[in-house]
């Protein structure tokens, strides 16, 4: 199974999506979108900033873990990335959505 991402809705019926590597481990996840429509350009957004070096941002919590978001063209946070305690799995990780996420399906779990 490729790289994906998968739209859902929560029990206020709002819409996200997240992405998720071949394995189905969970790479990125959204916020909540009022409707469909903006989830699907949400994925849009993240599929051009996903091969835009200055629309990724990696960053630290406090206890060394990393991370990763993804902006849109006017700085808004779309995506942010789970929480990753190597750098070797941290690179990886983006690494797969660098090379997946401009290609990858999505799978509409809101059917």
């Amino acid at each position: 199974m490729p790289a994906t991402f998968q739209l859902k809705t929560n029990d206020d019926n709002q819409y996200s999506f997240s992405f998720v590597n071949s394995k189905g481990e969970l790479i990125l996840m959204s916020g909540d979108y009022d409707n469909k429509e903006e989830a699907l350009q949400g994925i849009k957004e993240v599929r051009t900033g996903s091969l835009m070096s200055n629309q990724i941002a990696a960053s630290k919590v406090p206890d060394g873990d990393t991370f990763f978001v993804i902006k849109d063209a006017t700085g808004a946070i779309i995506v942010k990335s789970v929480l990753f305690n190597s750098n070797m799995v941290f690179d990886n990780a983006l690494h797969i959505v660098k090379d997946n996420a401009c290609v990858a399906d999505i799978v509409d779990l809101t059917l």
